[in-house]
């Protein structure tokens, strides 16, 4: 895949829906600044691993971010994100995971695959180095992408 087409799937779908995983790496204020132009527009959410400072100091929205194993964070934003999940459903979806491994599959991993084959309508990005591989269920609406994700999105890196 080229970023090109990345940033096509992005702009095409309804909704967007982002998973930041603990195997990013790199230098992470540029990714969140090119999460937030790709992103310009659309109606997103996304969970990360991570902490939300740097997205929110990247000019994404505080209310369209969940962080839910984070020391203070509260129930409330895993709960908008729940909310706004139920009207993905049979809408243009399209999910972009980054760097998501298997530390904390259950949180990320696990329930975007779910989303996607439910979702027919759904296309499914993974960015990974090494955990690129997509399941059986999802691999004819998927497209995995065995890249650096930092780089390939703050960069627009094509090898």
């Amino acid at each position: 895949m080229r970023y090109k087409e990345l940033v096509e799937k992005v702009h095409t779908a309804n909704l967007v829906l982002v998973g930041l995983g603990e195997d990013l790496a790199g230098d992470l204020d540029s990714l969140y600044r090119s999460l937030t132009v790709l992103l310009e527009g659309k109606d997103y959410f996304i969970v990360t691993l991570g902490e939300r400072e740097g997205l929110l100091k990247a000019g994404l929205l505080e209310e369209r971010i969940t962080a839910p194993l984070q020391e203070g964070e509260d129930s409330k934003s895993f709960e908008r994100y729940l909310h706004w999940l139920g009207f993905t459903l049979n809408q243009k979806l399209c999910i972009l995971e980054l760097g998501v491994g298997f530390v904390q599959p259950q949180v990320i991993r696990f329930p975007f695959e779910k989303t996607c084959y439910f979702n027919q309508k759904s296309v499914f990005i993974r960015v990974h180095e090494t955990l690129w591989q997509l399941s059986e269920e999802i691999a004819e609406r998927g497209i995995a992408v065995k890249k650096n994700p930092v780089l390939f999105l703050s960069t627009g890196e094509e090898n």
